[in-house]
């Protein structure tokens, strides 16, 4: 496994947690789909930036 994809996945990990743990705190009555909607969401969106910000190196 290279460097790069540790970064990325890493940094996903921990976008994803802050972003769930933002909004149960912010939204604490939503139902499960939204939960899941937005979990997604954000590992999209944080794998996205993970990429930008460390590139693999080949």
């Amino acid at each position: 496994m290279k460097k790069g994809s540790i970064s990325i996945a890493l940094f996903t990990g921990l976008f994803v947690g802050i972003t769930v743990f933002l909004t149960e705190y912010l939204l604490p009555n939503s139902n499960l789909v939204t939960s899941v909607i937005i979990a997604v969401l954000s590992g999209v969106i944080g794998g996205l930036i993970g990429i930008k910000l460390f590139p693999n190196k080949s």
